[in-house]
Formats: structure tokens, sequence, C-alpha cells
């Protein structure tokens, strides 16, 4: 019993969304509808992608390329440049909260080696927008356009069509930030690359095919399901303790929730009041993620938005993965780091992180608004 204690326990979003999951059965007793409320899909495609995610991490592919981008490098703009661009790209494929997880403790190692701990703040807080702006252009870069790819049923090309110019604009403005933020000092590097496990690397990098090969309609879901299992019980037993469960469940309320929820008509007639234009839809998204994170906002608003307004939730949703700490879980990923190696620096972080959120959530809808609408 301590054990299930400390497990419900330790992740309050997960706590959270299990007792309003709990309370919404109240208002809708439990039936064999229940089990089509659960968007299978998305459990399989996230858990096989944290698996390989994790072991590919093992496997030190992700320090490789990053020490490769910068050891040459003499300049600190350019160094930092590099690595926000790195994980900018690595999190349209390997998904935003993975590739912070390994790139913001290569960005800490790389400015304590050159003693410019003082830019700690500017790297972390454009690393974290690059992971967001990056993650957003793909179905696998982040959980919630997992879960919209699946629910609205989009080609993998429209979905692109929808997403490309959030990724876009956001990636000249980290570019632009960069420049702007990070000054042009000369630094010595003497790093070396790590080696990479090649076999880990092959193995794991299997397991990402079999999961965008799901995703993109290739194979069927069972397949991808067996596959993970039978090559994770393999060659990666251990990794099946790094892959978030926490956020799986999570899904799983959030599916209870909002399937009980369109089952209530003054509840759906009320969401729907908010969801019935394009404008509507993009900024009740944006904002909803403010206060509840992208995930939840995204698979809460799904259920009342209509198919044609797919795009303006999509793209709220990762807009809104900016703004506030609790707006994406890449957020806090990266402020965890502040609060372990730099608490001294918490408020400015958190006042800077603020300020470029907003700045760049404006300019990106202003552009969505009078110019790509």
């Amino acid at each position: 019993m301590r054990k299930i204690s400390n497990f419900i326990l330790k992740d309050k979003v997960f706590l959270i969304a299990v007792i309003i999951a709990i309370f919404t059965i109240f208002l809708v007793p439990p039936s064999k509808e229940y089990l089509t409320y659960i968007n299978y899909k998305v459990l399989v495609v996230m858990f096989t992608i944290m698996l390989a995610v994790a072991g590919i991490y093992d496997s030190h592919f992700f320090y490789y390329i990053a020490t490769k981008l910068v050891m040459h490098l003499k300049n600190m703009r350019y160094i930092v440049l590099s690595i926000v661009l790195t994980t900018f790209f690595l999190a349209m494929f390997l998904t935003n909260d993975a590739v912070l997880l390994t790139l913001i403790p290569f960005s800490i190692f790389i400015l304590r080696h050159v003693k410019m701990e003082k830019q700690v703040i500017y790297i972390i807080v454009l690393q974290t927008i690059a992971a967001n702006m990056g993650s957003a252009l793909t179905p696998m870069g982040d959980p919630q356009n997992i879960y919209l790819y699946a629910y609205f049923q989009l080609s993998f090309r429209d979905f692109l069509n929808m997403t490309l110019p959030v990724t876009i604009i956001g990636g000249v403005l980290i570019v632009f930030a960069t420049i702007i933020l990070i000054p042009k000092k000369v630094v010595e590097l003497n790093i070396t690359t790590p080696k990479i496990d090649l076999k880990k690397l092959g193995i794991y990098t299997l397991i990402l095919l079999n999961a965008l090969f799901s995703i993109l309609r290739i194979i069927p879901l069972l397949y991808t399901f067996i596959f993970t299992i039978v090559v994770g019980l393999i060659f990666a037993r251990g990794l099946f303790k790094r892959v978030d469960w926490y956020l799986l469940l999570t899904f799983v309320s959030f599916f209870i929730i909002t399937g009980n929820l369109s089952r209530l008509d003054n509840i759906g007639l009320v969401l729907s009041s908010f969801l019935d234009g394009k404008t509507k839809v993009y900024f009740t998204s944006m904002i909803t993620s403010q206060f509840i994170s992208n995930v939840p906002a995204a698979v809460l608003l799904s259920t009342f938005t209509h198919s044609s307004m797919a795009r303006y939730l999509l793209q709220g949703v990762n807009v809104g993965a900016m703004g506030t700490l609790i707006a994406s879980l890449a957020s806090l990923i990266s402020f965890k780091y502040i609060l372990r190696d730099f608490p001294k620096l918490t408020k400015k972080y958190i006042l800077i992180y603020s300020i470029l959120s907003l700045i760049f959530m404006s300019i990106i809808t202003m552009l969505l608004l009078f110019f790509i609408w």
C-alpha cells in the first residue's frame, strides 16, 4: 500500500487528473462506452517512442552530435547557436523533453568549461523555446501532436502544412534572439567526442522507426506494440523503468474526463461556444495551455472541436507551449535544472523566460492572424 501511495503522490499532474477522472465517474456511471474513450494508438506510439529515445540516449548519440558541432568553434555566440539549433532540429524527431534532458546538461557543462555561467539563463531559455518550436512540426515531436494527429485522422502531409508556419517563424526568431542575446566572445573548447554504442543505436533506431511507421499508418498498431515489447524484453528490460508511466496514465485519466464531459450536454454546449471559429479555437487552446499544460488542453478541447478547426487547435496548443512554466513538460524540465544547479537565478530565469515567451507568442500569433490564415 505504501508503494502504491508513493506512486500516486509522486506526480502532481497525474494525481489531479486521477481525482478529476474519479469525480466525472460519479456524473457518468461506468459502462462499456468507457472503452471507446481510450485512444490506444496514442498510448502505444508514446510508449514506443519513450523506450526508443531512452535507448538512443544511452548510446551517447545526442552527446556525440552536440560535441561534433561545437568542438571546433571559437566564438561563444556560434557555440550557443549550434546547441540551440541542434535542440530545435532533434526535437522534431525525438520529442522535446528527451532532447532537453540530454542537451541542457551538455550546455551547462560547456558554460562551466569556458567559465561563462552568467549566460546560463539565456541559453536554457532559448533551448526550451527551440525544443517547443522544433517539436511542433511533426506528430512524434510532442505528446499533444501524437494525440491530435491520431484523433483527427490527419495525413502526414496535412499535419506538416498545419504546423510548418509555426516552426518556421519560431526557428527564425530563435536565430535572431540568439544573435542578439549571446555575446561574440572568443573561447577555447578542449572537449572530445564520446564513443557511440552502435549496437544500442541500431536497436533503438529500429524501435523508433517502428513508432514512425505506425504514426504514418504503414504498419498496424498491434504489430508496433508486439515488436516493441519483444525487442524491449530481449535487449532493453532496464529501459522499461525509464518510460514515463505517469504521462501515459495521465493520458488515460484525461481520456476518461473528456469522454464523460462530452456526454454531459451542458458542459459540451459551454465548451463548444468557445470553439466555434478559428480565432476562438486558437486563442482558447493557447490560453488554456497556460493553466493546465498543452497536453491536457489538447485532449480536453479536441472533443468539442470540429475537424475543420483542427489546424487552429494544433497551432494553438503548440504556440501555447510557451508562456507559463506549466504550459509544457519541456518548460518544467528546463526549470528543474535551474532549481538544481542555479537556485539563486530562479526568479530571474522565470522573468526572462516569461518575457521571451510572450514576445515569441505575440509575434507568431500576429503573423498567423494577418499573413498565414
